[in-house]
């Protein structure tokens, strides 16, 4: 019973944090822009991959417009983020997003001359421009949020982009065959023009400067960290902290990308047919928001990295044991118990590495975390399908899933060493 009442005033404090950080006007508005933008970026997404297919004349197309947007974020996250950090403000947001709509509405020009150099081209330009956006818009987020309000507006997010994951592409399906690829290109766009709206309906406009950036929280110096160090990328992969977290965040996007390319052999294993990917991504994605909320609301009294290494390294242990079980109701669990550590770890993640460095740099911090995301995609999206056909899928889903499974225990060991070390300095401990 006791329990029970305990359980009650977690669940009530958890709604009221989420209800005070969604009644904060700019909070709510960049949430809102953030979401209508990540339905239209699924939108898109449908739209080129039928075009890819028709206009390469087979899935070949299709895989190199995807490398085409896995490469461009390699080679232009890193600058795109010192850029945004070099150059704080909402006005490098809205122009981003400005121009992010002419480039996704430019694709129109597709049906007056359709090729693949064209398509190519566009999603080249939409990407590089988006390794901007991103890093800016997660800069004014989190400057926008109190400290205690945070971890939630990181929770509401990632549900709110796991949710558009699962609208977006049914949405875009639906337009996209009465209405042809046109009329998609043209709403991707004035979702782009609703994000920029909103930077611009902020309190105090584009000019205005949010609490927390004015009072431009520094990290507590450290004979590790000290307050010295030039903030930039090597400041930051210096930390080993950070080094530690990309590293198992890059083994663990190798490993879910590789499991999504397996996603069609499992379905046929388990007697589910092609209807079978569809469950799984519903399974995925069902865990993914569930982690998101929980995390968000949970992360506020304190944001230490053990709780995301132990999600990381069940993410790991779920992935792996998708591969091997027999059932489809055992299989369905270990995908949602692997969405709900990802969007877990990601949120605790971000919430430490807030609370734990300067502002200054975190334009610079999310874009390691997009390249460590976007070079185990790359790799896995390869390594999975290429290993399957040489030991089959419980074997690769267990080899791929090692090495991320031993970095996230040596992360939460660490984790532990690094918080005890950081209470003993503090002064009066």
């Amino acid at each position: 019973m006791q329990r029970v009442h305990r359980l009650g005033i977690v669940v009530r404090e958890s709604a009221s944090l989420y209800r005070t950080t969604f009644t904060d006007r700019n909070i709510g508005l960049l949430l809102g822009a953030g979401f209508v933008s990540e339905i239209g970026d699924w939108f898109n997404a449908v739209t080129l991959l039928a075009l890819s297919y028709e206009y390469g004349e087979g899935a070949t197309g299709v895989g190199g417009m995807l490398a085409v947007r896995m490469l461009t974020r390699l080679v232009l996250q890193g600058p795109a983020g010192s850029l945004v950090d070099r150059h704080p403000g909402r006005r490098l947001l809205f122009a981003s997003e400005l121009l992010m709509a002419v480039i996704a509405t430019a694709f129109v020009l597709l049906a007056r001359f359709p090729g693949l150099w064209l398509l190519y081209l566009l999603v080249i330009l939409l990407e590089a421009t988006n390794c901007i956006a991103r890093p800016a818009f997660m800069v004014e987020l989190r400057d926008e949020a109190a400290e205690d309000q945070r971890s939630a507006a990181n929770g509401a997010l990632f549900a709110s982009m796991t949710t558009a994951q699962l609208v977006g592409p049914l949405l875009g399906a639906l337009v996209l065959v009465p209405f042809g690829p046109t009329v998609v290109f043209v709403l991707n766009g004035v979702t782009f023009l609703a994000v920029a709206l909103a930077v611009a309906l902020l309190r105090g406009g584009l000019g205005g400067v949010p609490a927390g950036r004015q009072q431009a929280p520094a990290a507590e110096p450290s004979a590790e960290f000290p307050a010295a160090a030039p903030p930039g990328y090597r400041w930051l992969l210096q930390r080993r902290d950070l080094a530690l977290y990309a590293l198992v965040s890059l083994c663990l996007a190798l490993l879910v990308q590789a499991t999504i390319t397996l996603f069609v052999s499992r379905a046929d294993a388990l007697g589910l047919g092609e209807g079978g990917i569809g469950i799984f991504y519903a399974a995925v994605a069902a865990g993914s928001i569930a982690g998101s909320i929980i995390a968000g609301a949970s992360a506020r009294f304190a944001a230490p990295l053990f709780p995301a290494a132990v999600a990381m390294g069940l993410c790991a242990v779920a992935l792996a044991l998708f591969g091997w079980v027999d059932g489809v109701v055992l299989a369905i669990a270990a995908l949602i118990v692997a969405g709900f550590m990802t969007d877990f770890y990601e949120v605790v993640g971000l919430a430490y590495f807030q609370q734990s460095m300067p502002g200054s740099v975190y334009g610079r911090f999310f874009s390691v975390f997009l390249i460590a995301l976007s070079a185990g995609g790359l790799v896995g999206a390869l390594a999975g399908p290429a290993l399957e056909v040489s030991v089959g899928v419980a074997p690769t889903l267990l080899a791929l899933a090692a090495p991320g499974l031993v970095f996230a225990i040596l992360l939460a060991l660490l984790s532990r060493e690094w918080q005890a070390t950081a209470v003993e300095r503090r002064p009066g401990a």
